[in-house]
């Protein structure tokens, strides 16, 4: 019998009036700094820039930008080499760690070639720079010459080109007259290009045209006629050009001349600020030492283009264009660098600290900047003068507003990106660690449910500080009390107790700041240490702490995870602590939730699932009561930068959940968002659902635990679940496993007490 659900429509329905464009369920978005370039390649009228967590291209004849990360599809970060090869309609990838990819650029199929990596070998294996001839790619890298068969994908040669097979760090390679020329840590070293046996350091000569033989050679480049190396001097570096009647030096451009390149009738050699052009006949053009938009130079990498204009890697700007009347900008979107140390979200943006502090909770000194993440564009706040933003809080009074904490500079509170408040010892009861001196230093805050924001300020007499709801600073004296300057964190409970994160094996500290947080009369306070429901004690230092939806206190620890599930019961010492045992992993073998990893971080999403950062295994999530694993996400499996996870925040409403590392910011669409309080705005999507779409269909917009059916527009059920807090998904199939036919379906929802519904439609193509 087919179970039907009859609903009497009040309307016609004609078709899907609104479209949703959010990303599927289950998909990676990376959020890295493009403007940190590095690297150049040219093919045709499309540029090629590398950056540190990938590259891009632009289109000089139409602007089209593309960008290509581990998302797409490369194997890690840290790029160091980069080249189009047309030839082959590939691209090459070179990478700190001597790994190399391979892109197609038909396909866009990404194909590792991991044989300088895994090579057993001491020292580094980085790569520095492609060149193909004669059908196959030349890598100079930082211990010799590997040859590779970009057809047979595997590793034809290597060259040791000093004796006894030593090590040499080779920065470029050209093919010119007949020759390789090896621009070496150790002078410039040339072979015939036509002799077979490269592999003996023999038949490599050191050229001894330079005025010290010995000396580095920053970079080697040529055209047809012309060869162009760079000679490392103290004092200004020469250019030394040969045009097939020997070596003439050409000039002494820069002290610090980074590299020189040639191309389109002209040579240009830079240093890290500024451009030197010149004819081939060596004769000094114009310098470029600003930009027409402001600013200096960040050269990291420069080619000559056509119509006299230059194509720059800035450090700071990306792609920079520089023609004769104008100097253009071409990256794309993203955030003003990859330094990411804590987010927090709200339903309007994403907020992240940029700075950071060691082990010693001494300064990164990285400039004060907080990115913001609004609308599918990113901006930044900056305050030059101050260090390291190391925590930010979405207030949630006003979803534009967030505190953002500074190690080092106070506490400052940003509207809408922009500066609002500047709070430090000069105007609030926050206090420095040397008095008269900037090192006021912010572990943490959080807003408690009656509005007041609460401060930790470490390594001061009054570590703790309140902002109330009616703007009034006070500060709490219990220094003794806590019994240790460093503190991690502050998190506020919901029941308004106060907990602090002690650092080291200090263990915890909780307040209750009473019915009047402004008199210390009613305070009651207690320092203590994890122990189990039997007194033992924790041997774990705490690093990280969270409460779950159901009032639950999860805390990160060096040895894993612990959980109370009495927390409002610490003042009266009777919270405990337990691990949780994973069931069923090895018969008769306890195993705890992540008793092996370093947990760095915990964020809860909409669904009570615990996401878990660690400080070297990647990130992982785990059921509402941490007895599951559902995801375990690593370099290894996903397009994490890295396993170094320093912070991680589920977005409240799309439920993207952002992964900050020490490689930069990446974001996993999960199928879990805060819960709506009614059913007002629920929706699906994609919608419609076209054929060549094979992901999960996400339903939006619902309350926590909801039931949701969906049915044909005959009433029959197709499909039954629950939501993951205020999202549902499906995959499109019916109750048989079979993807369902062309049509319009009906998606009812309810609340878990069946006192609430709404229903949706969704377009179906099959």
């Amino acid at each position: 019998m087919v179970k039907r659900i009859y609903i009497l429509l009040s309307f016609i329905f004609v078709g899907i009036c609104k479209v949703h464009t959010q990303p599927a369920i289950g998909q990676w978005r990376d959020y890295y700094a493009f403007n940190d370039a590095r690297e150049l390649s040219i093919s045709g009228s499309k540029l090629y820039c590398a950056v540190a967590n990938g590259y891009f291209t632009y289109d000089t004849e139409n602007g089209e930008l593309n960008k290509y990360t581990t998302v797409s599809g490369l194997s890690e970060v840290d790029i160091t080499a980069l080249s189009a090869i047309p030839q082959k309609q590939i691209t090459l990838v070179g990478y700190k760690s001597g790994n190399i990819d391979l892109v197609y650029e038909n396909t866009k199929r990404v194909v590792s070639l991991p044989f300088i990596k895994d090579k057993p070998m001491l020292g580094s294996k980085c790569i520095n720079h492609f060149y193909y001839f004669s059908s196959l790619v030349y890598v100079s890298t930082d211990f010799g010459l590997v040859v590779i068969d970009p057809d047979r994908l595997e590793v034809k040669d290597t060259y040791f080109i000093v004796e006894n097979a030593g090590t040499l760090k080779v920065n470029r390679l050209v093919a010119w007259n007949g020759k390789f020329w090896a621009a070496t840590s150790q002078g410039v070293y040339s072979a015939s290009t036509n002799d077979p046996l490269l592999i003996s350091y023999e038949r490599w000569s050191r050229e001894q045209f330079f005025t010290d033989p010995a000396a580095e050679c920053r970079g080697v480049t040529a055209d047809e006629t012309h060869l162009l190396a760079l000679e490392k001097v103290g004092g200004n570096d020469i250019l030394w050009m040969n045009s097939g009647s020997g070596w003439v030096e050409v000039d002494r451009p820069f002290d610090e001349t980074l590299g020189v390149s040639i191309g389109f009738q002209k040579i240009a050699a830079f240093s890290s600020n500024a451009i030197q052009k010149y004819s081939l006949q060596g004769e000094k053009l114009e310098l470029v030492s600003s930009y027409l938009f402001g600013g200096t130079p960040k050269v990291a990498d420069c080619i000559p283009l056509e119509n006299n204009a230059l194509a720059v890697a800035d450090e700071f700007n990306g792609l920079v264009i520089i023609s004769p009347t104008d100097h253009s900008v071409h990256t794309p979107t993203g955030p003003f660098s990859n330094k990411f140390f804590h987010i927090d979200a709200s339903a309007n943006m994403v907020v992240a600290a940029s700075g950071a502090y060691d082990a010693a909770f001494g300064n990164f000194w990285n400039p004060f900047i907080a990115h913001t993440f609004s609308d599918g564009r990113w901006s930044y706040y900056a305050d030059w003068f101050n260090h390291d933003a190391v925590r930010v809080k979405a207030d949630p009074r006003n979803p534009n507003v967030f505190f953002v904490a500074s190690w080092g500079g106070g506490l400052y509170k940003l509207n809408s990106g922009t500066l609002a408040e500047h709070y430090n010892p000069d105007n609030s009861t926050l206090q420095s660690v040397f008095p008269g001196q900037p090192y006021c230093r912010i572990a943490g805050m959080d807003i408690d449910p009656k509005g007041n924001l609460w401060v930790a300020n470490s390594e001061v007499p009054n570590p703790i500080s309140v902002l109330t709801a009616h703007g009034v600073w006070k500060s709490f004296p219990y220094y003794s009390a806590i019994g240790t300057s460093r503190i991690i964190s502050l998190t506020v409970s919901p029941s308004g107790i106060i907990w602090l994160a002690l650092a080291r094996d200090n263990g915890l500290f909780a307040l209750s700041p009473g019915n009047d947080v402004e008199a210390s009369s009613d305070d009651i306070y207690l320092k203590f240490r994890p122990r189990d429901a039997n007194g033992n004690l924790f041997s774990n230092e705490v690093t990280a702490l969270a409460f779950d939806r159901d009032g639950y206190l999860w805390l990160g620890t060096n040895q894993g995870v612990l959980v109370s599930y009495n927390p409002h019961r610490v003042l009266q010492g009777e919270t405990s602590f337990q691990k949780i045992k994973i069931p069923d992993v090895v018969e008769g073998l306890a195993v705890y939730l992540l008793e092996t990893e370093e947990v760095t971080c915990i964020d809860v999403d909409g669904g009570n699932r615990k996401w878990f950062g660690t400080a070297k295994s990647g990130v992982y999530l785990f059921s509402a009561d941490g007895t599951k694993q559902i995801h375990h996400f690593n370099t290894k499996n996903s397009p994490l930068p890295s396993n170094t996870i320093l912070s991680i925040k589920a977005h409240p409403v799309t439920g993207e959940v952002f992964i900050a590392t020490d490689k930069g910011l990446i974001a996993y669409r999960s199928n879990a968002s805060e819960p709506a309080n009614t059913f007002d705005k629920v929706y699906a999507f994609p919608n419609p659902v076209r054929p060549n779409y094979s992901g999960v269909i996400t339903i939006a917009g619902l309350m926590d635990n909801s039931v949701v059916k969906i049915t044909d527009i005959a009433g029959n059920i197709v499909y039954e679940t629950r939501s993951n807090g205020g999202l549902a998904t499906w995959d499109g199939k019916n109750r048989n496993g079979q993807r369902v036919a062309t049509g319009v379906y009906l998606i009812f929802c309810s609340d878990s007490k069946g006192e609430q519904a709404a229903v949706t439609k969704l377009l179906f193509v099959k």
